[in-house]
């Protein structure tokens, strides 16, 4: 039997449906932001890389 507590699911950890932690780190990465800044990207327009790299860059232009 597996003991399924011992896994972390993607969505109890970053708060995102169906996202996977690796996924969210190469974008992580690709686009030289913080985690947690991809996070909220993808809470907003969705997994698509073209659109979170606006959202980011949108939301440095405004602070």
């Amino acid at each position: 039997m597996y003991n399924y507590t011992s896994f972390i699911s993607s969505t109890d950890r970053f708060g995102v449906f169906g996202t996977e932690e690796y996924q969210i780190q190469k974008l992580a990465r690709r686009l030289k932001a913080p985690i947690e800044d991809i996070l909220k990207a993808i809470q907003e327009v969705g997994f698509d890389q073209d659109e979170i790299e606006e959202y980011i860059r949108d939301r440095y232009n405004r602070s």
